[in-house]
């Protein structure tokens, strides 16, 4: 199916763009196009990637057949065409069910609705934020609710006419932040439900199947990071020599969380493994790639742990496309995000098994719960010292002896059995550029200014 699609700039080539979106003619499609340059100054790249890979089909479609009384849309036109464009798509292309509400529409989703309209929603309302930052929009955002007026200061509290009392305090019902959105389109009926991997044995075929395929070290350390501490791969690829220094057990960084700007607030851990595989990749096919050839010890803080082949931090895109050439070997289809629901769908499983009282369970979890960082606004009760990091470790190492023994059993028992055939998938797509691509592509940036 012919759709938007973005292509990043190919190499010695000068231009000040590093990723350009292109239409299904194959031209520029430069509001996406600077929409991305812009983003990924602001948030992780794997976050706008996703941002485009939702919007691309949106302004194929808003293209061929978005219609405001009878007449053509185009992007940069007035509110109410905007709105009803989305609107249509909502319906027509997202299964969605729309129902209008003061001064504002109710999305409600349904068992045949995409599982990516909250990320779409938050795409084109971005979309049209950037465009008006960079005066290319001179409406006001039409996915804005411009009635919307934040009521939380206006809920009064327990104590008559006096202020309401901070959160942390536990004295006041906590107040709903969810539900409170400047969104024009709301969605009404999202339930977000964690995704359970149950299959113990996902990571040491992922491990098997780039063994066999002969990855990259630096792949194989970032893969083992992801089943092992649960991070996000961003906050896996941001991670730099002075994180590790931050720490002081041997076995810890610090690390950035969704939302903290960049800030390390929480800390990940990996096994004692893992940590042996990092420091031979940084003192051998690390320093192939750098600037620098010291050794671990004596690289300096800002450095990034993982570079790419020519010396520049490891991206999200560099990175999945190796990604998918491994999985696609091992005979699945996998995002990298699985790997965090396995890790924690993991230490759920071991929580229950280690425990011997309910008390020990829910210790446990308010261990989990805090490593992840995850932010829950219905909660009720916070205390400052609740959560106990040697707690944890204890619990972690068990479950990375757990790991490392049944890795060894994996790998054993595969000796016995038959190489891995690699069976063909028809539901991985592939984007590979031919030589008539790359043509076209390099006559179209030699046309451009850098």
């Amino acid at each position: 199916m012919a759709s938007f699609f973005h292509v990043y700039r190919p190499e010695g080539v000068n231009s000040k763009y590093r990723l350009i979106v292109f239409d299904d003619s194959k031209e520029a499609f430069i509001p996406l196009t600077e929409f991305y340059n812009d983003q990924v100054k602001r948030i992780s790249e794997s976050s706008v990637i996703a941002y485009l890979n939702t919007l691309e089909p949106f302004f194929y479609w808003l293209k061929h057949k978005g219609r405001y009384k009878a007449s053509k849309v185009c992007w940069d036109d007035e509110p109410e065409a905007v709105k009803e464009v989305v609107r249509q798509y909502l319906l027509d292309q997202m299964h969605c069910k729309i129902r209008g509400r003061d001064g504002h529409e109710g999305v409600y989703l349904t068992s045949k609705s995409s599982k990516t309209v909250q990320l779409f929603l938050s795409a084109i309302k971005g979309f049209y934020k950037t465009m008006i930052r960079l005066k290319k929009y001179s409406y006001a955002n039409p996915l804005i609710d411009l009635e919307f007026k934040d009521s939380l200061s206006e809920q009064p509290g327990e104590r008559g006419n006096r202020p309401r009392m901070p959160k942390a305090a536990g004295t006041e019902e906590p107040l709903s932040f969810r539900k409170q959105t400047d969104s024009y389109f709301k969605i009404i009926n999202e339930e977000w439900v964690p995704e359970i991997i149950g299959d113990w044995d996902l990571p040491y075929r992922i491990y098997q199947a780039g063994d066999t395929d002969g990855w990259r070290l630096r792949d194989e350390v970032i893969t083992r990071f992801m089943f092992e501490t649960g991070a996000r791969i961003s906050e896996i690829l941001e991670l730099t020599v002075g994180d590790y220094r931050k720490r002081s057990d041997i076995h810890e960084f610090a690390a950035t969380n969704k939302g903290s700007f960049k800030r390390r607030i929480k800390f990940i851990r990996i096994s004692p493994e893992t940590l042996k595989l990092l420091i031979k990749y940084v003192n051998s096919e690390r320093r192939q790639s750098a600037n620098t050839q010291v050794k671990f010890n004596d690289l300096p803080d800002r450095e990034s742990l993982f570079l790419s082949t020519r010396g520049t931090p490891y991206t999200y895109s560099a990175f999945y496309s190796n990604w998918t050439k491994i999985t696609k070997h091992a005979g699945i289809k996998l995002n990298p995000h699985k790997a965090r629901h396995w890790f924690v769908t993991s230490m759920l499983r071991s929580i229950y098994e280690q425990s011997e009282t309910a008390g020990q369970i829910e210790d446990k979890k308010k261990q989990l719960i805090e490593y992840m960082k995850w932010r829950e606004p219905d909660t009720l009760t916070v205390y400052e010292h609740y959560y106990d990091e040697e707690k944890f470790r204890d619990l972690h190492e068990k479950l990375q002896e757990s790991y490392m023994k049944r890795e060894k059993e994996y790998f054993k028992s595969a000796k016995s059995r038959s190489q891995i055939v690699k069976p063909a998938i028809q539901t991985v797509f592939e984007l590979e550029i031919s030589e008539d691509k790359k043509d076209w592509l390099n006559e179209f940036y030699e046309g451009m200014e850098p």
